[in-house]
């Protein structure tokens, strides 16, 4: 888990909560069909120290791009710092390492066993020390109000801003497991990733109407339940202190406090001791410099929890063509671009090879080669499918590289980047040279961040885009929405959805169906990956890399860091020597 504060890697923000957890336990079966001895990605960097050495007290100031407004997840405007606040004081039932395997939290719970397929039945088995902050135990009824809140059935929630219902909306009943402090949920259809439910948890209070849920947990918790309890919050800070009531291993650090500093300031702000941790990816972005530690502070460095896609509008224009995307996707040379990228980072240039998992996550393998060998198999594409080369540039450059045309039409396209974006920058013009190799002329159209997404690339205002997907601790069913294949509405419109491209088969969705319903782990891997094949085939987007995830920290401050997928242990953080 990394606290990015331009995206995180949560359901309410992303909605690509998933199975990592089903995939985890068949890694074996994906790691034997990756290449041997290929460069890995390095999954997290953190400073680690047991916690016998940390210091009692002191404060940690964190800096984040503004005070949520909301501490609901599941809202619509849920934001990163929300996940942030939440992961600090309300149950997460499973942990992820850096690998995305999920473990059960025994402060939440003694264990979790799926103890039936038909119907799918998992039985939890709670910890019977948790308590709320208000001293009620957690139960039953926590599971049911966040189940009946989330799934789907009471139309007046998702009125009041309920953003997802995935997973929930699969479940029957939940009622006690006959044992005390147990709960049994039965699913009216299979879902693999049963792991990603009730994380958050909220409690019964908080679920029991629309408007406690969705109003009532804007600046105050109903209770809360981690080593830290909400304490307050105001235009400039979010701060959260040591819980009184928590039962687990006392945290050792007195208060944290989520504290405002705009990305572009967040630099300077660490070297100024202003705050004490900053996620610096964004200036690395903007700047296309690694930033360097000062006086006081060292940085970390881990590929990040998400993900950067050149995504291709199929919808229309030109790319709806599939042989022409299937073109641009085979003239691309990826690892170029890692290396332009990466390597001033001082980070591993590996290429993803994956649209549904990251290469630090169980169940990946490198499906790159289901797409041509480079520029010459492109070549091939645009020769049959009638686009021919002009023996000459265009009329005003006699000696510019030649473009392709097909029925008084140029093969020319336009890719969307982010104003002020060096990062970006750099991609466009490695990109702009690659295709013009194939005979294809790439304009690019920088716009301004803020708007980047919702008026350009949701809209469908775009050739080619650089598009950042922030992945799950528990990666495919969400990921589902991304590929399916658009639907016809009764008006003869096409429902996109979340399918940025306009493009899908029928046979990706159906062996993503597959893959999200099998509770067999061999066998979710294997539909997965399966699927991943026929996604590069259609090409509506090509990965590139796994972005850098760059923190900088106070330089005594331990147990933080680059987490990439992993979930921090908020009770361990604190200071070697004297606290701050």
């Amino acid at each position: 888990m990394v606290y990015r504060n331009r995206l995180f890697p949560a359901s309410s923000v992303s909605h690509r909560e998933t199975v990592a957890a089903v995939l985890a336990a068949a890694v074996a079966v994906a790691v034997a069909a990756c290449s041997g001895g290929a460069p890995s990605v390095r999954a997290d960097d953190l400073i680690r120290a047991d916690r016998a050495s940390v210091s009692d007290g002191g404060s940690v100031r964190w800096a984040v791009d503004a005070v949520p407004s909301t501490l609901n997840v599941f809202q619509s405007d849920a934001s990163a710092t929300s996940q942030l606040v939440a992961s600090a004081v309300l149950p997460t039932l499973f942990t992820v390492d850096a690998q995305g395997k999920a473990n059960t939290d025994p402060d939440y719970l003694v264990s979790a066993d799926q103890t039936a397929t038909s119907p799918q039945t998992v039985v939890y088995r709670l910890n019977p020390k948790a308590v709320w902050s208000d001293g009620k135990h957690l139960g039953l009824a926590d599971f049911v109000g966040q189940w009946q809140a989330l799934s789907g059935r009471d139309p007046a929630f998702a009125a009041a801003g309920t953003a997802r219902t995935d997973g929930y909306d699969s479940i029957a009943s939940v009622t006690s497991g006959g044992a005390p402090d147990s709960v049994k949920v039965v699913f009216a259809k299979p879902y693999a990733p049963w792991r990603s439910l009730f994380t958050p948890l909220y409690p019964a209070a908080a679920t029991a109407t629309p408007q406690s849920f969705s109003q009532s947990q804007r600046t105050a918790l109903t209770a809360d339940a981690g080593p830290f309890t909400f304490k307050n919050e105001n235009a400039q800070a979010l701060t959260v202190v040591r819980n009184p009531h928590w039962w687990g291993d006392r945290a050792k650090l007195d208060a944290v406090a989520f504290t405002v500093v705009a990305p572009d300031t967040a630099a300077s702000a660490l070297a100024a001791h202003r705050v004490d941790i900053a996620d610096l990816s964004q200036a690395a972005d903007d700047t296309g410099y690694s930033p360097e530690a000062t006086s006081g502070t060292q940085i970390l460095r881990a590929a990040g929890p998400d993900d950067l896609q050149l995504a291709f509008n199929g919808a229309n224009g030109l790319l709806a063509d599939p042989d022409v995307r299937r073109a641009v996707a085979d003239a691309i040379d990826r690892q170029a671009i890692a290396d332009a990228i990466l390597r001033p980072l001082r980070l591993p240039a590996v290429p993803l090879g994956n649209h549904l998992l990251l290469a630090d996550q169980p169940g990946y393998q490198d499906d790159a080669a289901a797409l041509g060998a480079g520029a010459d198999a492109a070549t091939k594409l645009l020769d049959a499918a009638g686009w021919k080369l002009a023996p000459h540039g265009d009329a005003a450059n006699a000696a510019a590289s030649p473009v392709r045309a097909k029925d008084t039409r140029t093969l020319s396209l336009t890719l969307l980047t982010r104003a002020g974006s060096a990062r970006d920058a750099t991609i466009a013009r490695l990109l702009a040279s690659q295709l013009s190799q194939i005979g294809i002329t790439l304009t690019t159209k920088p716009v301004p961040a803020s708007s980047f997404f919702t008026q350009h690339v949701a809209s469908g205002d775009f050739d080619l885009a650089l598009v950042t997907w922030p992945a799950s601790r528990f990666p495919i069913a969400d990921e589902s929405a991304l590929y399916e294949k658009p639907q016809v509405n009764p008006d003869g419109s096409l429902n996109v959805g979340q399918n940025l491209s306009g493009t899908g088969t029928d046979e990706i969705n159906s062996l993503l169906s597959e893959a999200v319903t099998s509770t067999d782990t061999a066998d979710a891997t294997r539909l997965a990956n399966e699927a991943d094949i026929r996604i590069w085939q259609a090409a509506p987007s090509v990965p590139l890399f796994q972005t850098p995830e760059l923190v900088g920290t106070r330089l005594n401050l331990v147990n933080v860091g680059a987490f990439g997928l992993a979930s921090p242990r908020w009770q361990d953080m604190g200071y070697h020597g004297q606290p701050h």
